[in-house]
This record gives structure tokens, C-alpha cells and sequence, in this order.
């Protein structure tokens, strides 16, 4: 075992028992529930590094499902958009299977090409009316967008290295503690945006720099990540902060079914396929 896998074993350990307080009431942590996600998160690092990613890649594609029906179960989608809604489930799998065979090019085109070409086909086979198609099309393709394909750009930076990914997983974290802490959900937009960015990025320079050597990334990268990554949070929170209030869900009223598994994954949608690219582009 090497010192990476510890570190990935020790955090893996330290959520287990964490989420176990938890879930049987020992302690109580406000949002407690994103302590699972995370530790979601480390159980896929900890299968990949110690018993194969291949095996490990489909635990990220559990979490791509179970957010993707969340989502659905809060949207206002027709009966007879049925067809298309279990497209964009079917889309799992086969983009799990693109990954886990390293198969980038047909990987970062099966959604936004494919089934995105597919989705509106599917609508129109299931029933006469025709009227909500286009916002059906516009429904459905948005969440398949963010919680199967954003999602799934952590799976194919692990492929890359798994550390890579867990710095990407610990910095979106550091930024999402200092969102908690900071209250930033009763502060205007803009003044959310600009405080979690001032606080939350000096953090995450210092946790890539710390990290750097693990991840295999040059330090001049990983302070731009550093800077890069805090940016993305914000973007990501502000914009499904604005598209769970869409959905008619307070949040103070989150629970699993109704807002609390895109909420606790909100601040991954924007960084992870950024810095994805930003790692392929730059050091692979």
C-alpha cells in the first residue's frame, strides 16, 4: 500500500464512521446527509484502488441514478415522455461502459450528441399530443446533461489518476464547508458568489498545493485549480440554487425525493467536467 492509498483508505474510514454517528443519531450535523455523498464518493476511490476501477466506476454510475431520479420525480414531464425518460437512464450504463474501456472520443460524445438526438425521438413515440414537446426535450436533456454527464467526467479524471479526482472531490468540499459556515443560501446572489469565491479560494490554493506531488500535478497547475475550482463551486451552487427554487423546493425543506441529492451534489456539476478538461488539455 502506498501513501496515496492510505490517504484514500484513512478518508474512506473516517466517512464511514462519520455517516454511521450519523444515521444512527450519535451526532447531528446540519446537512449531515452530504457526508454520505462524499462518503459515496470514497467508497468508488477505495474499490478502484484496491480492487478495480472497472468494479468501482459503476458505484459513480448509482450515484449518476439516483440523482438523475430525483430529478425526474420533481420535474412536470407528460406520461407519455415514459420512452424518453428511461433513454435517459439507459444513457448510464453505456456511458459507464465508455468509461471504465477508456473510450474517450465516443464518451464525451454519447450524451450531448447522440442522446441528445435520441431524447426527442423518444418523446415524439410516446403518444399523439404534441404540445410540451419541446419543453420535455429541454426537461429531459438538462438533467441527463448535469447529473449523468457532468457527474461522469470525476469517473474519467480517476481513470486518469484517482487522485486527481480526490483532489477534485476535497477542494469542491472545502468549498462547500465554507458555504455552510459562511451562510451564504440567505445572502444576495451576487454578494454569494464573491464572498464564497474570496473565502473558499486562498483554501483550495493551499489543499492543491499540499496535494500536488500526490495528484501528479505540476504545482503551477495546481495553484490555477487551486483558483479555478472555488470559480466553478460558485457557478455550480448559484445556478441550481436558481433551478431548485424552479422547482417550487425550500431549502430548508430539503429531503431525500425532493431537492436533497441534487443539493448535495450541486457544487460538483461545473467543476468536475472543467477541471476534467482542464487536467486532459494541460498534463495528459
Amino acid at each position: 500500500m502506498n501513501i496515496q492509498q492510505a490517504v484514500i483508505l484513512s478518508c474512506f474510514l473516517l466517512l464511514t464512521v462519520l455517516s454511521v454517528l450519523i444515521r444512527t443519531g450519535r451526532i447531528k450535523l446540519p446537512q449531515g446527509s452530504y457526508v454520505y455523498y462524499l462518503w459515496a464518493f470514497f467508497l468508488f476511490f477505495t474499490v478502484s484502488e484496491f480492487i478495480s476501477f472497472k468494479t468501482g466506476i459503476w458505484i459513480l454510475a448509482a450515484i449518476s441514478f439516483l440523482s438523475l431520479r430525483e430529478y425526474f420525480s420533481m420535474v412536470d414531464i407528460r406520461l407519455q415522455d415514459r420512452w424518453a425518460v428511461l433513454g435517459a437512464y439507459l444513457s448510464i450504463p453505456f456511458m459507464t461502459y465508455y468509461i471504465q474501456i477508456a473510450w474517450y472520443g465516443l464518451f464525451i460524445i454519447t450524451i450531448p450528441v447522440y442522446a441528445f438526438l435520441v431524447i426527442p425521438f423518444l418523446i415524439t413515440l410516446g403518444g399523439k399530443e404534441v404540445r410540451g414537446s419541446i419543453l420535455s426535450t429541454g426537461i429531459i436533456d438538462l438533467g441527463l446533461f448535469l447529473f449523468v454527464y457532468c457527474i461522469g467526467h470525476i469517473g474519467y479524471l480517476a481513470l486518469f489518476a484517482t487522485f486527481k479526482a480526490v483532489l477534485l472531490i476535497l477542494a469542491v468540499a472545502l468549498c462547500d464547508i465554507n458555504a455552510h459556515f459562511l451562510k451564504v443560501s440567505r445572502k444576495p446572489p451576487a454578494e454569494r458568489f464573491i464572498l464564497l469565491y474570496a473565502v473558499a479560494a486562498p483554501q483550495t490554493v493551499i489543499l492543491a498545493w499540499i496535494l500536488a506531488s500526490w495528484a501528479g500535478i505540476p504545482y503551477e497547475h495546481s495553484v490555477v485549480l487551486g483558483f479555478l475550482i472555488p470559480f466553478l463551486v460558485a457557478m455550480g451552487r448559484h445556478t441550481m440554487d436558481f433551478l431548485i427554487l424552479d422547482l417550487g423546493v425550500d431549502e430548508n425543506s430539503l429531503r431525500p425525493g425532493r431537492g436533497q441529492v441534487i443539493a448535495n451534489l450541486r457544487s460538483f456539476l461545473y467543476a468536475a467536467p472543467a477541471v476534467f478538461h482542464y487536467i486532459r488539455y494541460f498534463l495528459t
